[in-house]
């Protein structure tokens, strides 16, 4: 196994029916990365992973904004995530939950479910996906049920490419994906709660530094970044001081793995440090046994 990637969008023919816009997606595809489509039939999907001698954890379809308020129609989605983990399991290590904190105490037994039954590694949420700052105390039924399982959490942080060249960015608020005041504030309410912030952060890369010297509990995962383009004081961390604390994640298909792996080795980091972004840090924060 040469990585475990911790982001991977399920962009399944099969998981379509999920997804809140997949005529955006389609359409990003086209405008962003230059591609014609994402979506592909599972087996492919999953035969680009296996051949790529990567495991995966699933993002699950980004559904609530499509399935409201429908428990239904989130515990299908959840359960074609379970079955895509039971199915390939020499691929597919797990996923991370998709539950609109609007939805209060019902999504929270949800995700619990999941945890119990589908093995899902936690949740992926963030003020991009929702329009609420993570601080927001409607997501506080989440994060008890992740503290509580012992599972992470894990928020998106920095500029990215939802929104990107859209008239007022789609309406997104860049601000509010800043780890000051936001990630740092929910580390420090929830202190035995493990926090993943996802992306590389920038243009916030520095206060993102910060908050994960100061608070132990959180680390980063880098995927829909091209190690290419991290800045210049990101690149010293990851071989530096905070070397322990980053972890693979690419957002495939959006990405290649032929091409990540080809531009994390060319950045010239040493062999070691590598081993640690693809795998050993992320066996560690999760606890995974493989």
């Amino acid at each position: 196994m040469k990585a475990i990637d911790v982001q991977v969008q399920t962009f399944t023919r099969e998981a379509m029916k999920y997804h809140s816009q997949p005529e955006e997606i389609e359409a990003m595809a086209r405008s962003v990365f230059k591609r014609d489509s994402v979506f592909v039939e599972e087996k492919d999907f999953i035969a680009g992973i296996r051949n790529a001698d990567v495991r995966a954890i699933l993002m699950s379809p980004m559904g609530w904004a499509r399935a409201g308020r429908d428990m239904a129609l989130i515990r299908e989605m959840h359960d074609y995530m379970g079955y895509l983990k039971k199915t390939y399991p020499d691929v597919v290590l797990g996923c991370w939950g998709d539950i609109d904190p609007r939805l209060g105490y019902p999504g929270a037994r949800e995700l619990e479910r999941c945890i119990r039954d589908i093995g899902m590694m936690g949740i992926y949420t963030g003020a991009i996906l929702t329009g609420i700052p993570v601080n927001d105390g409607v997501y506080r039924p989440l994060y008890e049920v992740c503290a509580e399982a012992g599972v992470p959490v894990k928020l998106s942080v920095g500029m990215t490419a939802v929104g990107q060249g859209k008239p007022g960015g789609g309406g997104i608020h860049l601000i509010h994906e800043n780890p000051i005041p936001y990630v740092d504030d929910v580390a420090r309410q929830f202190p035995g709660l493990t926090v993943i912030a996802a992306h590389c952060a920038w243009p916030f890369h520095n206060e993102m530094t910060a908050v994960m010297i100061h608070k132990a509990n959180v680390h980063n995962e880098l995927h829909g970044w091209s190690p290419r383009y991290f800045p210049p004081e990101l690149k010293r961390e990851i071989s530096g001081r905070l070397q322990d604390r980053f972890m693979f994640g690419t957002d495939y298909p959006w990405f290649s793995y032929e091409r990540l792996f080809k531009d994390w080795e060319d950045e010239g980091y040493k062999p070691e440090i590598l081993e640690k972004v693809y795998h050993k840090n992320v066996r560690r924060i999760l606890g995974l046994t493989l």
